[in-house]
């Protein structure tokens, strides 16, 4: 069975809009009393034999040449706005969609007279313009001087490694040297000895030679033998005494070698200091040099003092005061970037690990961790106490290079998650000495 189709509601009848007769009617009405209250006052003018007015020509043409001038500043003004730049007469010539140039000399006298008429050079858009110039100036010289900064600091990064590389020469060299010298003095005490030793042998025999001389002239039948051994003594002695001055001559060189080398690692020492003690300024002007720590401990009170975030116990000053560390400006500034890191830490979720974060601060020495072993059977060592509480240190980072605790150090730290009454946070353990482990 086929579906009917549905028909279409007819459309409603729309109203003429002309005016129906009786609204004609009461229209004529109206104006019929409105003339005759004008008849009335005596307001209405008789124009029957009047000529009309005759049209202004030249008001007319002006009217006409001022609409022309504004339609040329129109599109002047519209151009400067879509394009950002004021148009030249080529501009408009090139294309049918924009009036041609001409115009504005027959409107304006000249192009020159259009441009002064738009007054465009008074208005805030050049003044935006230059100032914008202005600042694309004044960002360009910054990004120079930036970039200048940042070379600075990567070539004082070099000179900091050569540093640090020509310290430790020295201080080998250094070790070298007292080495030697306490050998020579060694050497020297040995060859005093034993000169002593030949001049009192010396003496005896002499005095034993004047005792047994007999009063005839002919000497005893072992005299040869005796004069003999006692030459080879005195050579002996000649020798000595020559290998003696020799190693007072070679101690005298050595101990100016060894000032020399002590002014040498004062002086890089020095420079290193300064080096480690370097931070980040974060801004263009530059700070005043700042004196680095004397002491380990000094570098540990500074930091506390500084220090926002990161939290200290008391083990860290007794460690710090015990630690021989040669660099405490290094200690200073990787507590301080230690600090930055708490901060991140004290937050919350950072998103990444820690050894991440301490990666990004330019921390390259943190680890995580210590053995699990070594945490076991060293205990006590890896124990502290903060706030009346028992705490295990972890992460550390480690300092200097080379062997033994004047060379290198380390800083023990706990990381605190919270939720026992104690604030989350990082907090310093240890710092000096290496803790004891498997492999030391």
């Amino acid at each position: 069975m086929a579906k009917q189709k549905r028909r279409k509601p007819p459309k409603p009848q729309q109203r003429s809009a002309e005016p129906t007769v009786a609204q004609q009617r009461e229209e004529w009405r109206k104006a019929k009393a409105e003339d005759e209250a004008l008849e009335e006052l005596g307001l209405m003018l008789d124009l029957e034999g009047r000529e009309p007015p005759k049209y202004d020509v030249i008001a007319g043409a002006d009217a006409r040449d001022q609409i022309d001038r504004l339609e040329l500043l129109l599109a002047y003004y519209r151009w400067t706005v879509l394009t950002g730049t004021t148009p030249l007469p080529e501009d408009w010539q090139a294309s049918e969609e924009w009036p041609h140039p001409d115009a504005a000399d027959a409107l304006f006298g000249s192009w020159d007279g259009l441009v002064d008429s738009t007054r465009i050079e008074d208005g805030l858009l050049i003044e935006l313009i230059d100032k914008a110039l202005d600042a694309h100036a004044k960002l360009k010289a910054r990004a120079e001087e930036l970039d200048r900064r940042a070379r600075g600091m990567d070539e004082d990064a070099l000179k900091g490694t050569e540093l640090r590389r020509q310290a430790d020469l020295a201080g080998q060299r250094r070790d070298e040297a007292i080495g030697r010298a306490q050998e020579a003095e060694g050497a020297r005490d040995r060859a005093v000895a034993e000169n002593q030793r030949l001049r009192e042998r010396a003496a005896a025999l002499e005095a034993q030679l004047a005792q047994e001389q007999p009063e005839a002239d002919a000497p005893p039948p072992d005299f040869d033998d005796w004069l003999q051994g006692f030459e080879q003594q005195l050579a002996a002695q000649a020798a000595t005494e020559a290998a003696r001055d020799e190693l007072h001559t070679r101690l005298e060189q050595l101990a100016t070698e060894r000032e020399r080398d002590r002014q040498t690692i004062g002086e890089l020492s020095r420079l290193l200091a300064a080096a480690d003690t370097e931070t980040d300024t974060g801004g263009i002007a530059e700070e005043a040099a700042e004196e680095p720590p004397a002491t380990v401990l000094e570098a540990v009170e500074r930091a506390a003092q500084e220090a926002t975030h990161l939290r200290f116990a008391p083990r860290a000053y007794e460690t710090a005061a015990d630690s021989p560390f040669r660099r405490p400006g290094l200690v200073l500034k990787t507590l301080r970037q230690l600090d930055r890191l708490a901060a991140k830490f004290a937050a919350g979720d950072m998103g990444m690990s820690l050894s991440q974060a301490a990666a990004g601060l330019g921390i390259t020495q943190y680890k995580q961790g210590v053995s699990e072993l070594a945490r076991t059977r060293y205990e006590k060592d890896y124990t502290f106490t903060y706030e009346g509480r028992d705490l295990l240190v972890g992460p550390h980072v480690g300092l200097g290079s080379g062997s033994g605790a004047a060379f290198v150090a380390r800083i023990y730290l706990h990381a605190h998650e919270g939720g026992d009454g104690l604030e989350r946070g990082l907090i310093v353990a240890v710092v000096g000495r290496h803790l004891p482990d498997t492999t030391t």
